[in-house]
């Protein structure tokens, strides 16, 4: 039996943060933890009226609908999911998702040192969704929330510091506004990509 479960139901189980990380880490020691990490594809703003250069950063924020390309060597973590054999309970799978900004401190801070191979890397695969438009949903609405948070710190930064130069306050406005235009552009192709999977349905 396979208990999948979120950070918070996970500490649940325990008194309190250390004793759910000496769990993990006594399972890690005994050979009975397996971590995996998801991946999706990373999407870039394209348009169809201009020759895509090897980085895919140019643009026309005026193309309608906004076109995205992705590359075979461009991807971005989903999540990551922590899988403890515990013989006496059955398996425990904790998932923790890259939107979620809790989760992925907790795991960043506790485990990922601990949990990566030698090299700091974990056995990846890439998240399992085969329809293309579903994939780039997925993907792009992934992008925004990271592009959100993006902003959020860059305005921290910015709001929070005693004194920034005139040149470091102006790219940071410029980096502000070049993530929103990216996210108005990925809304926009969400909204389109349903429109067509609605009018496909109805056909």
């Amino acid at each position: 039996m396979t208990d999948k479960m979120n950070l918070e139901t996970f500490i649940r189980l325990f008194d309190n943060d250390m004793d759910a990380i000496d769990y993990i880490f006594k399972a890690h020691d005994d050979g009975k933890v397996e971590t995996i990490e998801y991946t999706l594809p990373y999407y870039t703003l394209v348009s169809p009226s201009k020759p895509q250069t090897d980085t895919g950063s140019e643009y026309d924020r005026l193309a309608q609908p906004p076109r995205f390309i992705s590359y075979a060597c461009s991807t971005q973590v989903h999540s990551y999911e922590v899988r403890i054999a515990d013989a006496e309970h059955g398996d425990i799978v904790v998932e923790f998702p890259f939107e979620c900004y809790m989760s992925m401190t907790w795991f960043n801070s506790h485990l990922i040192n601990r949990l990566s191979d030698g090299w700091g890397d974990i056995e990846s695969h890439e998240l399992n969704i085969t329809d293309p438009y579903d994939l780039e949903c997925s993907a792009l609405a992934l992008q925004r929330d990271i592009n959100f948070r993006q902003i959020h710190n860059t305005r921290q930064a910015v709001t929070g510091n005693a004194y920034v130069t005139i040149e470091q306050f102006e790219q940071n406005c410029r980096d502000v506004v070049n993530l929103l235009d990216e996210n108005k552009a990925i809304t926009e192709r969400i909204e389109y990509i349903n429109d067509v999977q609605s009018i496909a349905q109805l056909a």
